[in-house]
């Protein structure tokens, strides 16, 4: 009923040019809606809105006559109307609204059974023209409850007399002079506290864009308190807020990925509502919670080990792993799925493909990341254990328990970096390379991998500029998921003595601490589990950018490492590993 309720107020208090809504007064989920396209005549849609609203979509029906290919009588054949893949609680009955207007605008109007077979509406409205001499030859609907009537001229109508500001008249004080005298109160002499608290209940943004234009105070508040992305923190069926109700992400399991949308939705939507696709209609099997702030932590901060402890449970192999070991799994499989983006975006810039969402798509899996670094981050905080065991697994590693059963994966021990307390040490990195390039090398010789069956060959010569390039090449997602993996250690746990670390991919590996967990997870739960400003834009960029790295010496240099071998030594490395893969 609520969400009900936010709609109507929406689209009635804020309408859409050429838009008008009419609530029928016994009965909200009756109403009328009244298109008003360009150069055509006003348009009568009967609307009933579903007593499961907005789980089901609403029932329109076509009162005015015209001639349209997906309209027949009062029938609207529109996807955004069915219960179908097309159809998401996500849509406002103000988007439905707009969806509708553009149906009878637009010059081209793709055909409905026939998936992109579009025709132009004004030669179909030729040809069917007389279509409407069946009915008769003019538009005679009227409506008694918001008082359209087509046979009338274009009017400034009940409805919209409703939407226009009104100017109150000036009430006469008869008895000024027995007024006590008023003290001044400035709203500028607010604190920020109470400021804060004001800009929060300010419904409609375009307000509170044009406070902020016009305040530089508030546009400053705006900026540090982080108003603006609190706003966008709601649950897309329920459309409340993270101070409202607990937010999470779905999650899915297929053949071994973990993945997600994160797309915000409420513990309610999915336990009340049985929720269990995202906004794109994307099933999912489970629940994640996300900590955001602080409050929003301590009410959830009891949810996340039954939710991954589930997830766990669809995963071939974890029966006996450790709850926090998903997480690295979560976070390991949101890289490779950046790195596919980032795949798909190349495709397109050399013009074999479009698609125009691609930045937004990285930018969203960085932002994925950092919430998934965020729950890590507080998990350790409050259990030494998960720091103790990521302590235990570089150590061991550090001093040669290198096996897959000491480390099965390799990508969650670039993971327990971000939460250890070991330093990162040229050593330490040198020693995860070589591991990668062993744990490659069945891999690199495999028919059914990169099928590179001469580099079995140990030739003799010193370097081999074949055996450099062709054994990089064989294995180019692993060491991108290398470089990702210090980039975003230097972004999301910089030195202190470095705060523009982030924003040097080529530095080398730094030995000053790096912040304290504490100080990491206060960080974050400052900015709600979002990267630093920019820094999503400049990740997605720079993975972009390590897509050219091409060689060795070039992807050394990415990991930081201060001494970069000769080619003849690292030839020799090359061949020791296939010796050690045998």
């Amino acid at each position: 009923q609520q969400r009900l309720m936010q709609d109507i107020r929406e689209l009635v208090d804020k309408p859409y040019p050429n838009i008008a809504y009419h609530v029928r007064d016994d009965d909200l989920t009756q109403g009328c809606l009244v298109l008003s396209p360009e150069g055509q005549p006003e348009r009568h849609i009967s609307v009933t809105l579903s007593p499961m609203h907005p789980l089901e979509p609403p029932r329109m029906r076509m009162n005015s006559r015209l001639v349209h290919p997906n309209i027949y009588g009062e029938f609207i054949c529109a996807t955004i109307l069915r219960s179908t893949d097309e159809y998401t609680p996500a849509y406002t009955l103000k988007a439905i609204a707009i969806q509708m207007l553009s149906f009878l605008c637009s010059e081209y109007v793709e055909q409905e059974d026939y998936s992109g077979v579009f025709i132009k509406l004004a030669d179909y409205q030729r040809l069917h023209q007389d279509r409407l001499y069946l009915y008769g030859d003019e538009d005679e609907f009227a409506c008694s409850h918001c008082g359209f009537d087509a046979k009338s001229p274009p009017r400034l109508s009940r409805r919209r007399r409703r939407q226009e500001p009104r100017t109150a008249a000036p009430v006469a004080n008869d008895r000024a002079g027995d007024a006590l005298p008023l003290s001044k109160a400035y709203i500028d002499s607010l604190p920020d506290e109470l400021l804060l608290e004001v800009l929060q209940n300010v419904s409609d943004f375009e307000h509170l864009a044009s406070l902020a234009r016009a305040w530089p105070r508030v546009s400053q508040l705006v900026r540090d308190h982080d108003v603006v992305r609190q706003r966008e923190l709601q649950c897309f069926c329920l459309k409340q807020t993270y101070k409202e109700l607990h937010l999470g992400v779905g999650v899915s399991v297929t053949k071994g990925r973990i993945s997600s949308e994160f797309d915000l939705l409420s513990g309610v939507a999915v336990s009340q509502l049985q929720i269990r696709s995202s906004v794109h209609n994307i099933p999912f099997s489970s629940w994640l919670p996300l900590p955001i702030s602080w409050k929003h932590w301590r009410q959830v901060r009891g949810d996340p080990v039954p939710a991954l402890t589930s997830i766990k449970g669809e995963l071939r192999g974890a029966e006996n792993a450790p709850v926090v070991t998903v997480l690295y799994h979560f976070m390991s499989d949101i890289v490779v799925r950046l790195n596919e983006v980032a795949d798909v975006r190349a495709t397109t810039e050399r013009g074999t493909r479009v698609q125009s969402t691609l930045t937004h798509a990285s930018e969203k899996a960085i932002e994925s990341y950092f919430h998934l670094f965020h729950i890590l981050v507080c998990m350790a905080c409050e259990d030494p254990s998960i720091v103790e065991a990521a302590n235990k697994l570089l150590n061991g590693f550090a001093q040669g328990r290198r096996s897959k059963t000491d480390c099965p994966n390799l990508a969650h021990l670039l993971v327990a970096l971000l939460i250890s307390d070991v330093q990162v040490t040229d050593e330490l990195y040198k020693a995860i390379i070589t591991e990668a390039i062993t744990r490659n090398v069945v891999w690199l010789l495999d028919r059914k991998g990169a099928n590179m069956p001469e580099l079995s060959f140990l030739e003799a010569d010193a370097v081999s500029e074949y055996r450099l390039k062709h054994t990089f090449q064989g294995s180019l997602v692993s060491y991108r998921l290398l470089m990702f993996s210090e980039l975003f250690r230097r972004t999301a746990r910089p030195p202190h003595s470095s705060p523009d670390a982030a924003s040097d991919s080529t530095s080398s590996t730094t030995t000053t601490p790096a912040p304290s967990l504490s100080q990491t997870r206060d960080e974050l739960f400052a900015r709600h589990g979002a990267p630093p400003p920019g820094a999503a834009a400049h990740l997605a960029s720079e993975v972009r950018r390590l897509h050219l790295v091409d060689s060795f010496p070039a992807f050394l240099q990415e990991m930081g490492l201060q001494h970069i071998p000769s080619a003849e030594n690292f030839t020799s490395l090359l061949r020791r590993t296939v010796v050690d893969s045998m």
